[in-house]
């Protein structure tokens, strides 16, 4: 008789029994680990992301055999209890499952060369749910993911860079631009002036011209209607 996988595992303490996983004589189900980082998923709990996570394991016909997460907003070395959990369960699982490349742990290709080649070592493909790769179908998809990976950590080294000119008080993008400035162009424009003449005469862009123009118009459709 093939042996029972539970339908889930106690993860409070992120500790796996190997025994979980052994094979299924009767299946080619592949048996995965799911992994939730701390990343913010908009709109999305951590426990919706596992149970959405799971839904599509389960919908290729794989069957998932753990949930290891990291604690929330994590700092230190426990930031990456869950990962690292993971990582010594490996035995006998066929698939870790993500769901984004910015949940993987690591900031460099280094990083993600490191955590390939571990997996690899245990016969153990990566999937990344949301960016639709799965590594154990060739070196196309791991030439996605390494693309998948860069991007996803540029976005998230931007995104700590502005975190950081936020609290030391910067200000974010473009500055305002002066109301005079804007009731000028307004004037230049409405007595018939160009885009181009206006942009040098206040020193803005065209595309500030325009935008300026565009709210003309919708202000003068709204008054119309």
């Amino acid at each position: 008789m093939a042996q029972d996988i539970p339908e889930t595992v106690n993860t409070d303490r992120n500790k796996l029994d190997k025994s979980q996983f052994c094979s299924n004589p009767l299946t080619m189900q592949r048996r995965t680990v799911i992994y939730i980082s701390d990343q913010p998923h908009p709109a999305e709990t951590s426990g919706e992301l596992a149970i959405r996570l799971r839904q599509a394991v389960e919908a290729r016909g794989d069957i998932v055999v753990a949930t290891f997460s990291d604690p929330a907003a994590g700092q230190g070395k426990g930031r990456f209890s869950g990962w690292n959990a993971l990582l010594g369960s490996l035995d006998g699982v066929d698939q870790v499952a993500v769901a984004t490349a910015a949940d993987l742990p690591g900031r460099t290709l280094n990083h993600l060369l490191k955590i390939f080649g571990i997996l690899r070592d245990h016969g153990t493909s990566l999937c990344l749910v949301a960016d639709g790769i799965d590594t154990a179908t060739g070196s196309t998809a791991f030439l996605d993911l390494i693309s998948a990976y860069r991007a996803a950590k540029l976005s998230q080294a931007i995104r700590r860079g502005q975190a950081r000119a936020v609290e030391a008080g910067k200000v974010i993008g473009r500055p305002a631009i002066p109301r005079g400035v804007v009731v000028g162009i307004q004037r230049s424009l409405a007595s018939g002036a160009g885009i181009r003449w206006t942009a040098r005469r206040f020193a803005v862009s065209g595309g500030t011209v325009i935008n300026i123009r565009k709210s003309m118009t919708s202000h003068a459709g709204i008054e119309a209607s």
